[in-house]
């Protein structure tokens, strides 16, 4: 058996880890704006918030700023401005704030989904796993430049709008109620304003439909299948197509030939920004701002890099090894962070500066934190 330190009742769970993480983050109070880094363009000197207007705002709607879309963040500033000025300690405290509501969410989301896969789970085994899961996602040093940087603001509310669907999609799965639905695609739009990171929504709930053995309904009920399964998404799967087509119209999308790497070196460079997001977790030393691709384009890979498709390969078999034991809560971890870090791994060549970045594991963490924990209950 694990640890039995959760053993309390929820709120006093809650309650910990909400002291635990401001206890962490609060030297980040003390912090001013970065005046020579995205702060000055995105908060500071943003005409979108500095002159606020509902018309401005209307256009900021429809176009991207500065290769960025996120009006739903912009008008999270001009709430902020409006009310207590340009304070970068009250900044840094709704950054907080939100992160801290995001440990929440992400503490009950686990307790319904581990509820729902460990029927025979005691209820305080089950805090174990939801507790530290929200503690890893509360207080690990991958998670401080999402919550320190107030420029990274946009990542915490698309992951809160995230995570809030998510929720809702969990009530609609126990009621069925369409009107739930209907609340999850209003939380996939806000996300997608906040961050376009966010398009990628849809697969999680399809991962937790994998979880919840939906997609084992055909065999008795084909047409119930169809009905609740696969109907119930295409609104979804529709928004991500626009999403897509309107990020693409503003600049935002794959990067024209000979601008970007070539496919197999772009496969490549993949397997190794994922490893190393495993890597950064399990030893988070050497964190940096920034993270330098290991060759421009047109250079020959180096030969280090060739090691990385074969770890891939690894955790391929130990993703068929659970598949085989259905191990469903360990598969669900793995899906998650995969599905989650999608967009930022290269095999779609979009405009990046660097290989990887500390703030696109910000949710992606939840899903191997929950692998770990499993492993370390396991062992």
């Amino acid at each position: 058996m694990v640890m039995k330190i959760f053993f309390l009742k929820n709120k006093y769970v809650l309650f910990g880890l909400v002291l635990i993480a401001g206890i962490v983050f609060l030297p980040t109070f003390f912090n001013d704006f970065q005046n020579e880094w995205d702060d000055t363009w995105m908060l500071l000197e943003n005409p979108y918030v500095i002159n606020f207007s509902w018309s401005r705002f209307g256009h900021h709607l429809m176009h991207f700023y500065s290769t960025q879309y996120s009006p739903v963040n912009t008008l999270y500033y001009v709430i902020i401005y409006k009310c207590f000025g340009l304070d970068a300690g009250i900044f840094h405290f709704f950054c907080l704030l939100i992160h801290l509501v995001n440990g929440v969410f992400v503490y009950r989301i686990l307790q319904i989904l581990i509820e729902n896969v460990k029927s025979g789970y005691r209820i305080e085994r089950i805090n174990v796993y939801s507790g530290l899961v929200a503690l890893i996602f509360l207080i690990h040093p991958l998670q401080v430049e999402s919550v320190a940087w107030i420029s990274a603001s946009k990542v915490l509310l698309y992951a809160f709008f995230s995570l809030l669907g998510l929720l809702v999609y969990l009530k609609y799965l126990r009621s069925q109620n369409i009107w739930y639905l209907l609340a999850v695609l209003a939380c996939y739009f806000m996300g997608f304003g906040s961050k376009e990171q966010a398009i990628v929504f849809p697969l999680n709930l399809i991962v937790v439909d994998f979880l919840y053995g939906r997609y084992q309904e055909w065999r008795s009920s084909y047409r119930y299948f169809f009905k609740r399964v696969v109907w119930e998404k295409i609104p979804f799967l529709l928004a991500a197509l626009l999403m897509w087509y309107f990020s693409a119209q503003n600049g935002l999308g794959p990067q024209s030939a000979g601008m970007t790497y070539p496919l197999m070196q772009r496969l490549v460079l993949g397997a190794y920004s994922f490893m190393q997001y495993i890597f950064h977790f399990i030893l988070p030393v050497k964190l940096s701002y920034l993270y330098f691709f290991p060759m421009e384009i047109g250079q020959k890979l180096p030969l280090f890099l060739w090691i990385y498709p074969v770890l891939i390969l690894l955790v391929l078999w130990y993703i068929w090894e659970m598949f085989k034991s259905k191990n469903r809560l360990v598969l669900f971890g793995i899906l998650f962070l995969g599905v989650n870090l999608l967009m930022v791994l290269h095999f779609i060549p979009v405009p990046r500066n660097s290989i990887i970045a500390d703030r696109y594991m910000y949710l992606p963490i939840i899903g191997i934190a929950l692998v770990g924990v499993r492993m370390v209950d396991y062992l």
